[in-house]
């Protein structure tokens, strides 16, 4: 595991509340209208972080300035591998945060028994006036799973994806996972505790029907969290409606790995999906699972010994 090295060079302020059922909050009422004036009903949520996912659709952009740049980044950091190419980036509230990158070659051109998919973002690089690089610093990270997307599609029996997310200094493992839904689509991943007083949590996606991958996040019966996605621009824009969720490190980041994941779900459905019909009636797959796969099966407690 390893930390995050810009949280670890700044004293981290603790969450002003421990992860609990959240509850809604009681709005004020607006003063009475004058006679003769409407009655205006407000219905828009207050957004406490606004989140812009963009994965380019050419490479003309400052961000990405060849080969050098990627290599600026695979100095670096270990988890920016060799096989990436920076393909979009993350603003948060208005400003660029991050980069986007992911083994574009492998996943987009390997035949569908090696087709892999690891897709990170980090800090972006930028010159300092000493002539070293500020950023580049790895924030998180999810990897597609076809062999644990097998296993949930013999569940459920229904192609289901599922991605693992992993985030710096969290010791944990998440997945997304997809679940059956009868119309429109739905996914699930926990929030596991961290600090004392929090306790686990599910955050359940509900896809809305219409055109996009739009998804609501609720915890319980609140939504707290919204995803509006454009396939056709690439991007997703993620507003987050509960004040302390917003100042979650933990579930914003997650929140934006599950806006990466947007991105590849339908390509990744179409692979599953695939390889899940053959196996199917005999519960048997050709698929070849690499060590990378088989790993996150290991056991953790054999892993100490």
């Amino acid at each position: 595991m390893e930390n995050d090295p810009e949280e670890d060079t700044k004293t981290v302020k603790e969450r002003a509340k421990a992860r609990a059922a959240p509850t809604k909050k009681k709005k004020k009422k607006a003063p009475a209208p004058k006679k003769g004036e409407p009655v205006q009903k407000s219905t828009k949520k207050i957004v406490y972080k606004k989140i812009k996912v963009n994965f380019w659709r050419t490479r003309l952009h400052d961000e990405e300035l060849g080969i050098h740049q990627q290599l600026k980044y695979t100095a670096k950091t270990r988890w920016f591998s060799k096989n990436f190419d920076i393909e979009g980036v993350i603003s948060i509230d208005g400003q660029k945060k991050n980069i986007i990158a992911f083994n574009k070659e492998q996943w987009e051109e390997s035949p569908l028994e090696e087709k892999r998919l690891i897709c990170r973002y980090f800090t972006i690089m930028e010159e300092t006036m000493d002539s070293r690089a500020k950023g580049g610093n790895f924030k998180g990270g999810i990897e597609l799973s076809i062999a644990h997307s097998l296993v949930q599609s013999y569940e459920i029996k229904h192609a289901a994806p599922v991605f693992y997310a992993q985030i710096p200094g969290v010791r944990y493992l998440i997945r997304f996972v997809r679940g059956w839904r009868f119309i429109g689509s739905r996914w699930t991943f926990p929030l596991l505790p961290e600090e004392k007083g929090d306790k686990l949590q599910m955050v359940l996606a509900k896809g809305v029907i219409g055109p996009g991958r739009n998804y609501k996040f609720l915890i319980g019966k609140k939504i707290i969290a919204r995803i509006d996605g454009h396939p056709i621009q690439k991007e997703s824009i993620i507003e987050i409606y509960d004040e302390d969720y917003a100042k979650d490190r933990t579930f914003v980041r997650y929140i934006i790995l599950f806006g990466l994941a947007c991105n590849f779900m339908d390509d990744a459905k179409k692979i599953v999906k695939r390889l899940f019909k053959k196996m199917k009636s005999t519960g048997t797959t050709d698929y070849k699972m690499p060590k990378s796969e088989l790993d996150l099966f290991r056991n953790p407690r054999m892993m100490r010994r």
